[in-house]
């Protein structure tokens, strides 16, 4: 059986060395190595591996950004990340950029190398922790958030959301069909809930929570 070829990039001259002398005694074959992302391509481009071990965090350089590069000049070449940070948004972030997978670097050696093993046969290989932080970020992603005015009545929202856009309460009246003493009423309500000193801070408070961009409620909602 050939030898699966594979390139090293990470900044860490101890983790390199460790990865090539268990790579070699499992009858792999380091063919070439970088220390950052930026001589990363170069490196691969010249020696043409089966599979790449790419870490995210590295001086001179982002992984994903090497990563991206290496998906427009080689989109077959398998690039699995070997990373020391396991947070669900690395995970998704990578395979997006074109990773065919990822392992914590808190993997043992046997787990590693057959995780590259599979990677460069054509499979995806995720860790199971690296799994588990991937699948609580969808679900996280699908989670719809909570309002970031849990006191605030919907007409109460709708007339903060109005305020944020810039709209004096006289229009907000009439876009909503109210009385301009009951929007004051409410716009009094709404800076009382808040917290803040008056209707300009309350419409500053609400476009930094994401109203007022058209994510407000339709006038006439309840």
């Amino acid at each position: 059986m050939t030898p699966i070829r594979m390139v090293i990039v990470d900044d860490h001259e101890v983790f390199r060395n460790g990865l090539r002398d268990y790579a070699e005694v499992a009858g792999m074959h380091v063919v070439g190595e970088a220390g950052n992302a930026a001589e990363a391509v170069d490196v691969v481009l010249d020696t043409e591996p089966d599979v790449v071990v790419m870490d995210l965090e590295m001086a001179g350089g982002d992984g994903l950004t090497a990563i991206r590069a290496l998906a427009g000049e080689r989109p077959d070449l398998p690039v699995v990340v070997v990373s020391g940070y396991d947070e669900g948004s690395r995970v998704s972030d990578a395979l997006r950029a074109g990773a065919a997978g990822f392992v914590l670097k808190t993997c043992s050696a046997p787990a590693l190398l057959a995780a590259l093993g599979a990677a460069a046969r054509g499979l995806t290989v995720l860790d199971h922790t690296a799994r588990s932080h991937l699948f609580g970020a969808l679900e996280a992603a699908r989670t719809p958030a909570a309002s970031p005015f849990p006191s605030l009545s919907g007409r109460e929202r709708q007339v903060l959301t109005l305020l944020a856009q810039g709209k004096e309460p006289s229009r907000i009246a009439r876009e909503l069909f109210l009385d301009p003493h009951t929007v004051h009423n409410y716009l009094s309500s709404v800076v009382r809930k808040l917290g803040v000193a008056g209707r300009n801070e309350a419409a500053e408070v609400a476009r930094a929570h994401g109203l007022g961009n058209g994510s407000g409620s339709r006038p006439g909602d309840p």
